[in-house]
């Protein structure tokens, strides 16, 4: 939830499913338009910002976001740009990005806790690294879909990449302090988190979303991580070749 300007109330988000979804593309497709209005109405100093007075547009934001929508969709569209309340305008087009981004974060981290289960988990029963290995497919499915509907998120892979690994080692030490022991959860967690698993990710970004949306129909599911494949090949008696490193990510573009 956002808070915007001392005081005021919360905002009541609209999704953009919620959203209609010409309306949607109108916003989008007049960023540009928007930030240069924005810039050349706006005072510049920064205590003259806060302390303007809010106008009925923004107060709408705050209490009935899908009428805010709905006007500003009618102003932009009328090009009555005196109108549009471009802070909350903007906000709302930035968080879009924000939005897909996150869910690609969110979906390759569930991708690459299940890998290090794969590999780390040395107890794990044949059924159970079927099971992760499908998991592992179905969120490339789902990460396949959100680079689809946003090609240029894949210029940003060395970042998210980042985050997302942050996120799953976090979620896999507690999984696997799960398996292992939870009758002492601090002292197994410690093991793991400082002795067990690697702080940086051991897996090359393109071995695990297995998807390049310029070359790719459908994510390859014969591609994994060499240290994963030795796993399933070894155990389930798959024949998944074992990869040499791919190029860095953030040459990728």
């Amino acid at each position: 939830m956002n808070v915007r300007g001392e005081g005021r109330p919360v905002r009541r988000s609209v999704s953009l499913d919620q959203r209609p979804r010409g309306d949607c593309i109108l916003i989008l497709g007049l960023m540009n338009e928007i930030q240069r209005n924005r810039d050349s109405s706006m005072p510049t100093a920064a205590p003259e910002i806060r302390n303007r007075p809010s106008s009925p547009a923004a107060e709408l934001y705050t209490t009935d976001a899908y009428s805010w929508a709905m006007q500003q969709a009618d102003a932009l569209r009328r090009g009555d740009l005196k109108t549009v309340d471009w802070d909350n305008v903007i906000e709302e087009i930035e968080s879009v990005g924000r939005s897909e981004r996150n869910s690609w974060e969110s979906l390759c981290g569930r991708a690459l806790e299940n890998l290090v289960a794969i590999e780390f988990w040395s107890r794990a029963t044949d059924k159970a690294l079927r099971h992760w290995a499908r998991e592992v497919m179905h969120f490339r499915r789902r990460i396949a879909d959100v680079l689809d509907r946003n090609p240029g998120l894949k210029g940003q892979y060395a970042a998210m990449y980042a985050s997302a690994w942050r996120s799953a080692r976090r979620a896999a030490v507690d999984r696997l302090t799960e398996y292992e022991d939870p009758a002492m959860p601090k002292e197994t967690r410690r093991v793991w988190d400082r002795q067990r698993l690697p702080l940086e990710c051991p897996y090359d970004c393109l071995h695990v979303v297995a998807y390049d949306p310029k070359h790719d129909e459908a994510p390859d599911n014969d591609i994994w991580p060499p240290s994963v494949a030795q796993v399933l090949n070894r155990r389930l008696a798959r024949s998944y070749p074992i990869l040499s490193e791919s190029p860095d990510v953030s040459q990728q573009s």
